[in-house]
């Protein structure tokens, strides 16, 4: 075994297991169960705090928290464990909760949040500043762009674009009555434009493009373009438009 590469002013607990080739930088804190993969880096300031896996290859950026414990963790009930798969980049700011499971091959710009029981597909890219709001799957390919807001549960398909900016809404009542929260449901290949809002419950079908600042009430069909405030139905999406993350 090829020991890590461990800075003197970091600390990694006795209960964490390091990979070959492994480097932790500067004033990491490693703590609990934790298990990191083959050349795996921990870059300076993080804190990754168990139970979490670090899949082979994946970086870490700078001050990045992975683990966070979800609030009724932080009330004494069990933690539950995170997952980064291979060859992830991690940028630096990043806040990642207990309880998500994030594929292979994913990348994460600066300051993004992913919540308590979220799961991200492999080859997603979340943008900078993004907020994953809990209890939301995400596909495999999807991009989403810079501060786009994802709300608690949520469903998103593979090969989704999602804009900048855009918000996914899951109470119609705004706290003024209880209901039960859901959010969209977006599914695969579909574009959401920049600004763009979605209302709780709503649908995307398979392939749809709703158009820059729409805000969408109803469900949209498979394939049709919809624009405007409320969205209104402008025309079907184009035979030769397919999405380019398929």
């Amino acid at each position: 075994m090829v020991r890590a590469k461990v800075d003197p002013t970091a600390f990694v607990g006795g209960e964490a297991r390091l990979g070959d080739y492994c480097e932790v930088r500067a004033n990491v804190q490693i703590r609990g169960e934790v298990e990191l993969g083959n050349q795996v880096i921990v870059d300076v300031n993080s804190l990754v705090e168990g139970p979490v896996r670090v899949g082979d290859g994946t970086y870490i950026g700078p001050n990045v928290v992975v683990g966070f414990p979800a609030l009724k963790e932080l009330e004494g009930r069990p933690k539950l464990p995170t997952e980064i798969g291979r060859n992830a980049v991690v940028r630096s700011g990043c806040v990642i909760y207990s309880n998500v499971k994030i594929g292979d091959d994913v990348r994460f710009g600066h300051n993004a949040v992913v919540r308590e029981g979220t799961t991200v597909g492999d080859s997603t890219l979340v943008g900078t500043n993004v907020v994953i709001d809990g209890e939301s799957e995400i596909g495999s390919r999807v991009s989403i762009q810079t501060n786009a807001y994802i709300c608690k549960y949520s469903k998103i398909e593979d090969s989704v674009f999602l804009g900048p900016c855009c918000i996914l809404t899951n109470d119609k009542y705004l706290l003024q009555r209880k209901v039960r929260l859901r959010g969209p449901t977006i599914k695969r290949g579909a574009s959401i434009g920049a600004n763009a809002i979605l209302l709780p419950e709503v649908v995307i079908g398979e392939g749809a493009v709703v158009g820059a600042g729409a805000v969408v009430t109803k469900d949209v069909e498979p394939r049709q373009i919809v624009v405007g405030v409320p969205a209104r139905v402008l025309k079907r999406v184009p035979c030769d438009w397919r999405s380019l993350l398929e």
